[in-house]
C-alpha cells in the first residue's frame, strides 16, 4: 500500500484535495472515511465530479467497477524526464511562470540600470534599452499566461 493524493472536482466549484491509499498491484483506491461520507453527500446534491489520483508524476482517473471498488489503471512504466518537461503537472506550469516573472522583474531591474550607465543616448543605447524592454514584457507575459488556472 502506498499513499497517493487524489483531487476531487465538482461542478459547482467545490474542490477536495485528500490523501488515500493505494495497492499499486491491483490499482484499487481505498478512501478515508471522512471523504467517502463526504463525496456521498456531495453526490447526492451535485453531478459527478472529476475525480483524479496522481502516482508517480502522472495524473490517472479514478473510475468505480462493478462491485463499487474505486481503481485505477496504473501506467506500466513512470514518465519518462523529457515528457514530464513536455507535459508538466499544474504545480509546476505556475512555478514555471512564477520564475519567469521573476525573470521579468530582473530584466526591469537591468533595464534601468542600463539606461542610468549609459554615458549618453545613441542609437546602441536605445537598441538595447528597447531590447530589454521587449524581453521583459515577453517574460511577463508569458509568466502571466502560465499563471492562470485550468
Amino acid at each position: 500500500m502506498k499513499l497517493a493524493e487524489v483531487k476531487v472536482e465538482y461542478t459547482g466549484g467545490t474542490t477536495i484535495t485528500e490523501r488515500v491509499t493505494l495497492d499499486p498491484e491491483t490499482g484499487q483506491v481505498h478512501l478515508p472515511p471522512r471523504l467517502h461520507a463526504l463525496m456521498q453527500t456531495m453526490d447526492e446534491n451535485e453531478c459527478s465530479p472529476s475525480f483524479v489520483l496522481e502516482y508517480n508524476g502522472s495524473r490517472l482517473p479514478v473510475t468505480m467497477d462493478s462491485s463499487g471498488l474505486r481503481k485505477v489503471v496504473i501506467p506500466l512504466e513512470p514518465r519518462s524526464g523529457f515528457r514530464q518537461v513536455l507535459d508538466p503537472t499544474k504545480d509546476q506550469r505556475q512555478q514555471n511562470a512564477r520564475y519567469l516573472h521573476t525573470l521579468s522583474a530582473a530584466s526591469v531591474g537591468g533595464l534601468v540600470g542600463y539606461v542610468h550607465a549609459a554615458s549618453s543616448l545613441d542609437f546602441t543605447t536605445a537598441a538595447g534599452t528597447g531590447i530589454l524592454a521587449v524581453v521583459a514584457i515577453l517574460l511577463w507575459y508569458v509568466g502571466f499566461v502560465g499563471m492562470k488556472g485550468d
